[in-house]
Parts: structure tokens; sequence; C-alpha cells
């Protein structure tokens, strides 16, 4: 299964097709060139020809049909570290596949205001209000962009999508301070010359782009009042414009992606639409994909495993898409899978990394004892100066006035990491309140106990007070001289204990347990400051205004550790080597090609925004297992200007069956056919062995052997707009597992099937199952499942007859049945969509031909069966 690139070279220049609101265009959503041959004309794709479409989005995802069961590197996860794994591995010449739990999303596409962003929310955790016994809590969409995990002593907030949490991030790039990276928690050539991280933070900077808010665009005024508070404090020259990876200036990227300048918005932490923000999506990843990196979103990985014969994971997930999660348990036990040969990075965030390396120590994979603590929240602080004496213009607004505007989240910092014990560093930067929650703020400010009101609380003050907060209520927020508009954000970043805790639930959920959050000296005399800080400006100082909605709760946006490097290489100091390797548990003895290269891995608490420095770690882990194996990468090399809606410069070759299913998803791609999908769940018993011939007979002998199957299929029927309901043949495309652990104790990969609905003469319909599938060992089988239903009777519809044969010799493996179970029923009707583009009278005919045959077929036996309502899928064919 040896993967090889189709290769020229990959700085050619490439066209570009945008509009101002984000990345649009009127092309294809997807690449999924029939041929999949390198095009050798200026530009990948023309994305000029063909009837102008409505407003569409790159996309580089690939559909999960076209996952191949093999390739040298694996990613997990999309954020810093994933980004850098995958750009850099493709650029080393490897087949590299990318697994994202979350939606791939662009500029254009984010949630603005809070009816948007709330059924984008997915919350998980211990919610313990005051700190009292905890109750679990789960809900929300999993698929959603916006992540809360509840925590004992601090809560979690972090994105989910391509592109991970630098998708919500404020974009400063700080590298952490020479005193931290000497503290004794790093690793010892990281903590003996703290230097040599330089050239990684450089390498970072050189991708991503830092810059400051330009003195040459409008003045801010939240900026100026951080500023004038800097000067009371006695720290004005602590306070500078740090650089961000806020694009100011229309045009490409490094990496070759057409980029906008910012509008101001402040709209960074739920998504920033004017295309400015320099997320991973549009470099890295963006790289990546055109190095030839396939990528997979809805992917949601639950452990690694080594390979059965030892050449390298095999990396099981659960696929969200086509409503498979409706199948509840049977959803998260067949799993699917994908084989690494040589490498594993693991970037899944700070948690997610932290559980599925707990996962897969359940799972058998031994480890070291440190996985899941040393967890920090790194001194994360979110205060608010309310009702200043001056306009702050914090509030964040979807169209800002040019010439007064918000501004990114956040734009100005005060700089005190120069300590003489690093452990009392910490920098202090303004915010701007989403669009989302301005309308609530006044609110939340009125509720919140524990107000410190400024030093001339007097008569007139209290008057002032009491108009601007009068004219909030009644004119909005963003009325001129209001409460709201005079409201400045604060954010630190300082140092904790690193005492945090991560396990797991029963069913493996997120334990987060952080110890003594909000209750140190430390918090008690930074809180202080920014009392200090809020009464020079006449504002009332108020701690955290989300406190008392997350149960009297901390948060934090920037958790770290839970797979710290050790800091003398054993297990006994750490879970990771100073590269990110895992280590085994005894000794210094790691895992060769399985390496952690996000947030987990940072052993401290940072007192600065952390993402530079999980860059840097990452470009320093990743250099290091490339001159192990002897890839050398490219790093010289320019891409061009991207055709993100073309085809990348390189792509991995493809096999017949690929060819094949790519043929099929590009005859239905949005904007030109239609077609149908729908998920199923079969289940029975299936005798291994040829001596019996008799399908009833071998199902009882199986029975009698506890040899249980089952297959977890998810089909897509794709160009349906010729296709007549008399047609005999019009098989689709299926993805999914097959478990019979009597043949493997894993389940079977299933390898783009078909299903066929064949109509053979008036009084007959024959459903027909055909796939070849794969094991976690390598062998590979072939299922042919068939059943035949009359017209009028309908007899046992729902059973199928199934052989399993030796896909080299076609020799029998075993004979059984498998039924649908009536529990499945429910979410087999609603797991059918349909894609809709004009949909033509015999494309309609066949969508409903599918569904109600279809469904008699299956669920004739339950009860008198009502079509199913058909809904339609999102313009790039992935499920709404």
């Amino acid at each position: 299964m040896t993967d090889t690139h189709t290769s020229s070279s990959a700085s050619r220049p490439l066209s570009s097709q945008s509009k101002r609101e984000g990345f649009t265009a009127s092309s294809n959503a997807f690449d999924v060139s029939p041929s999949f041959e390198h095009n050798k004309a200026s530009g990948t794709g023309d994305a000029s020809h063909g009837t102008k479409q409505p407003q569409k989005f790159p996309r580089l995802s690939k559909p999960v049909e076209l996952l191949r069961p093999t390739y040298d590197v694996l990613v997990i996860g999309s954020g810093y570290g994933g980004g850098v794994s995958a750009s850099r591995m493709a650029r080393g010449g490897q087949s590299v596949c990318v697994l994202e739990r979350g939606k791939e999303r662009w500029p254009g596409e984010y949630p603005s205001v809070f009816s948007e962003v709330i059924p984008n929310f997915y919350v998980q955790g211990m919610f313990t209000p005051g700190n009292r016994k905890g109750t679990y809590v789960e809900g929300g969409d999993p698929m959603g962009l916006y992540r809360l995990c509840l925590g004992v002593g601090q809560n979690v907030f972090f994105a989910n999508g391509l592109g991970g949490t630098s998708l919500l991030n404020a974009n400063i790039f700080l590298p952490a301070d020479k005193k931290t990276l000497s503290l004794h928690d790093w690793p010892t050539h990281i903590r003996n010359d703290p230097d040599s991280l330089d050239k990684y933070y450089e390498r970072a900077a050189s991708v991503l782009e830092p810059t400051p808010y330009p003195t040459s665009y409008p003045r801010l005024a939240k900026l100026d009042l951080l500023q004038r508070q800097a000067a009371a404090l006695g720290l004005e020259q602590n306070f500078y414009r740090p650089p961000q990876t806020t694009r100011f200036k229309d045009g490409p990227n490094s990496t070759g992606v057409m980029m906008h300048a910012s509008t101001g918005s402040g709209m960074d932490t739920t998504g920033v639409n004017d295309g400015s923000k320099s997320s991973t999506l549009v470099n890295y990843l963006s790289d990546a994909w055109n190095w030839g990196a396939e990528i997979f979103c809805e992917c949601e990985v639950q452990f690694v495993k080594k390979a059965p014969k030892g050449d390298g994971y095999i990396v099981f997930f659960a696929w969200h898409g086509a409503k498979r999660r409706d199948f509840g348990e049977i959803f998260e036990q067949d799993l699917m899978w994908v084989h690494a040969k040589h490498c594993v990075f693991m970037a899944a965030g700070t948690l997610g990394t932290t559980e599925i390396l707990l996962r897969s120590k359940e799972h058998g994979l031994p480890m070291s004892p440190a996985v899941g603590t040393r967890m920090s929240g790194n001194g994360d602080i979110l205060a608010f100066g309310y009702n200043t004496d001056y306009e702050v213009n914090a509030m964040a607004r979807k169209h800002p006035k040019p010439s007064a505007p918000v501004g990114p989240t956040i734009t100005g910092v005060i700089d005190c990491r120069e300590q003489k014990d690093p452990m009392a560093g910490f920098v202090i930067e303004e915010g701007a309140v989403p669009l989302a929650l301005v309308s609530n703020l006044q609110n939340l400010m009125d509720l919140i106990p524990g107000k410190i009101f400024p030093g001339n609380w007097g008569p007139l003050e209290r008057f002032r007070h009491f108009i601007s907060g009068l004219q909030s209520r009644v004119f909005g927020p963003y009325a001129r001289g209001s409460s709201a508009q005079r409201t400045q954000i604060y954010l630190i970043m300082s140092h904790d204990s690193d005492q945090a805790t991560l396990t797991l639930t029963e069913s493996g959920g997120p334990i987060l347990k952080f110890a003594g959050v909000g209750e140190s000296k430390t918090v008690a005399d930074l809180n202080a400051l920014l009392a200090k800080a809020t009464s020079a400006v006449g504002g009332t100082f108020v701690n955290n205004p989300f406190f008392a909605a997350l149960g009297e709760q901390e948060a934090s946006v920037h958790p770290i550790g839970g797979a710290a490097m050790s800091s003398d290489g054993t297990a006994a100091k750490g879970a990771t080597t100073a590269h990110g390797e895992l280590l085994t548990g005894s000794g210094k003895e790691y895992y060769n090609g399985l390496i952690c290269v996000d947030g987990s891995v940072v052993p401290t608490a940072l007192g600065v925004n952390p993402f530079a420095t999980i860059t840097a770690l990452a470009e320093h882990s990743v250099e290091h297992a490339a001159t192990t194996r002897g890839i050398k990468i490219d790093y010289e090399t320019k891409n061009g200007l991207l055709d993100l809606f073309g085809a990348p410069a390189r792509k991995l070759s493809l096999t017949p069956d690929l060819k094949e299913a790519a043929q099929i998803i590009e005859d239905a791609r949005p904007g030109k056919n239609s077609g149908t999908e729908f998920t199923q769940v079969m289940e029975g018993f299936i005798h291994i062995g040829d001596e019996i011939k008799n399908f009833a007979d071998a199902e009882e002998a199986a029975r009698a052997a506890s040899s249980s199957a089952r297959f977890f299929l998810s089909a897509r029927a794709r160009d349906t707009s010729t296709c007549k309901i008399t047609a005999v043949d019009h098989p689709a495309v299926l993805t999914g597992t097959f478990t019979c652990h009597a043949l493997s104790k894993d389940p079977f990969m299933v390898l783009r099937g078909k299903i066929q609905l064949i109509d053979d003469n008036s009084s007959t319909k024959k459903l027909s199952y055909d796939f070849d599938m794969l094991s976690t060992n390598g062998e590979m089988f072939h299922f042919n499942g068939s059943s035949v239903a009359h017209w009028r009777s309908w007899k046992d519809p729902s059973t199928l007859h199934v052989t399993l044969t030796h896909l080299n010799n076609s020799s029998v493996v075993g004979r059984g049945v498998l039924h649908i179970r009536p529990i499945n029923i429910g979410s087999e009707v609603t797991s059918f969509f349909v894609t809709v583009h004009m949909i033509s009278r015999a494309a309609g005919e066949y969508i409903a031909y599918l569904a109600n045959q279809a469904t008699r077929v299956f669920f004739a036996r339950s009860s008198p069966v009502v079509p199913p309502q058909l809904e339609p899928l999102a313009a790039d064919g992935h499920s709404k």
C-alpha cells in the first residue's frame, strides 16, 4: 500500500479568487479531480468558468470516502502543532493524513450573533458550583465550533474546527521569556540553553508573520486607555504594541493564500469573518494541502494502538458524518481506523491529546503516570474595568466604522515578566467583547457581586455612573457615553501551580480538576493591581463577570500540560521527551514515532500567550523527527499564489477504487448534480468455515458459538440527475466498518464498497452489498450480502444473506445472516439526506424511489412505513 506523489514544482504560481467578506468563489468546493493528474498550466484550477454560484468557500478537506488505509504520517488535530507537522512532513515528501474532529469553516462562515453562537456550543465536564460536589453534564452540538470543558476550580474554553483554537485566539505572538524557559521544569537542553529555541520561534514567525497594530492605522480608544493605565501604575515603560498574527494589508501571506486587511471588528474570539486572521487554516494547513497532505474533518480520534505487526500505529476514530452519532453505543464501539507507517503526531490540543493518551492507556498502550498531570491554566485572569471616565469602544461590531474601529481583540500589552523571580512575571492585555455577548454585558455587570468602586466614589461620580448605565439599558451598548462603551476588558497571563489533573469517567468523558485556582496570593495581588488601574480611570473593577454564570469557577483559554516534557528525560519526571516523543513509562524508553506537538507538552505556565512557544516547540520536534528518519524538509520553496478552489500542486496517486470514488463524488459536486446519503446497521451471526452451505443453518451454528457480526455503514448515492427508477444498477459508495471478533478483535475498515437496489423485474427487488474490508493486521476479505424482497409480500425483507471470502483466492471464509434491529430503525430513517441542485424530474423520482423502496425493504416487518423527510446536505457535501 505504498503511496507516491504525482509531483512537480510546488512553487507554481496559482490563481486566486476571493471576496472581501471571507473567502468565496464560484467553482467546485473541494478538490476531487477525476484524473488527479498534475495540471501543468499556470494555475491548478479554473475558478472562472461555469455558471456563477451562490457564495461558496474553499474546502481543503476531503470526503471520508477518500481516506486511504495507510499513510506514512498521521496528524491528529490541526492547530499550531498539527499545522506544523502536516506542512513540514508533506514538504518532506511523506504521505500525510490529517484527522480533525471539527468541521472546516472559512472566514464568512463563522457565527457572529448570539443566536448563531449558541447552536455551535458544546459543554462537557463536572459542573461544581461553589466547589461543591458536582454533577457531570454534557450537551450541545459536539461538532460545534465552541467547546467549554467544565472543571473543578476552573473551566476551559477552546475551539473545535479545522485550524483548532487558532480560529478563535487573540493572535498575540510573544515568545516565552528566557527566565521562564530556564526553570527546572524544562528538559535539560532547553533550560541550560533557552536561546536554542530562538531558531524555531523565528521559523514559526516566518510562516505566521506577526506584526504590531500599525501606528498608521486609526487610533484605538481601548489601546490608548491601556497606555494611560500603564502610566498610572508607573509601568509606562512596560507598555507596547505586541506582534500579532492579524493582517493589516491586502495580499498573499507567506504560504500564498490571499488575505485581507483587518476591519478591526474585535470578533476574534468567535471567529473573524473579514479574512484577516492568520489561523493555521490559511498558512500551515493550506501549505500542507498544496504539498499533498490529505485532510479529513469530523473524525474524532479515540485512541492509538501499536500496529499488530509492529509496523507503525493504528489510530481509531469515530466519524461524525452521515448522522452516525445517532446510533449511540455502536457509534462509540465500531470505530474506523487508519494506519500510520512511521509517525503519529498528537496535536489535538491540550485536553484532546491528553484524553486520547489516557484512552490509549486504557486500551493497552503503556505510558508514564505523568500523563494527565502537571496541567495549568497558564495563570489566566479575565476582568473588567466597568464604566470608566473614558470612551473605550471595546464592544465588537460586525461592520465597524473605518474611522473608529474596535480593533483586533488585543493590541496592547503591559509586560511585567522581567522579575527577579520568573514565577512572579505576568502580562496585562486589553480585550474586546465579542458581538454575541455585547447585549448581555450590562446584565452581567449588574449582577456580579464583589465590585471594587473607584476611589472618588462620591455623589457626583455615582450620578455619572447611574446615567451612563441608564444609557446602556435604554439606548443600547453602542450608545456613545453608555457604560458599555466605557468598559475596559483585561486579560492577564501569569504563573500558577501547574497542579491540575485530567482523568476520564467510565464512559470516557474528561474530569478536569484545578487545585486552589483563584485563591493564591498571586491572583489576589494581580486583582488588586487591576483594581488600581481601573480606579485611576474612574471605573469599577469587576472580577470575571462570567464567574457566577460558570458556577463560581475561573476560566482559561490557554490550558497547557497533561503530556509534559520530562525534566530529566525519564517517565518519572514527565510524559514525553524534550522532542515530544511519548515515554513508555520505563525509564527513558519512548515510542518511536508517537510524538506530541501541542500545548500538552508545555511543562509549566508561561506567563504570556502560549501559541508562539507551542509553535516553536512543534517546529523543534518535527525537525528532530525528520532528521532521525532521514527526511529532508524543503523549507525554502515558496508556493506562489494558491488557488484554494483548484487542485494542489502535489497530490498522492490514486488506486483504482479511489479513482472510482473520486469520480462519483466529482459527478455530484455541489452545483452539478444531486444525491442521497444514509447510514445503516445490520447485526447477526456468521459461521466461520465453508462446511455449512445453508445460510439459516450457518446462522444457527454461529449463534451457538457466539460468533456475532455487525456492519455500520454509510452510503452515498451520487449523480441521480439522469437516473430513472427503473434502472437496474445504480450503486452507492459505502464507507464504515464490519465487526466480527471471530475474524479480528478490531473492526474491519470497509474500503469504498457498493450497495445496489436492483429492480430485477416487476415483482422483486434485490438489495445487494459488495465490499472489500481490511483488518488491522493487514488481512483482506470480501463481503457479499443480498436480500430479495417480493413487491407484494415483502417476505423477510430485513434479512441479509452474507458470504465472506478471501480476497486473494475467493475461497469462502464464512456464511451467515444479518438483520436490522428494531432499535436502530429510527436512526436509519432519520439518517436519509439529499443533496439538491435544480433536481430534475428523473432525480426527484429516483430520490423518492430510493427512500420509499429502501425503507419498505428495510423496515416492513416493524410497521407501516412513512417515507422519511429528506434533509439537504451543505454545499460542500457534508451533513448539515
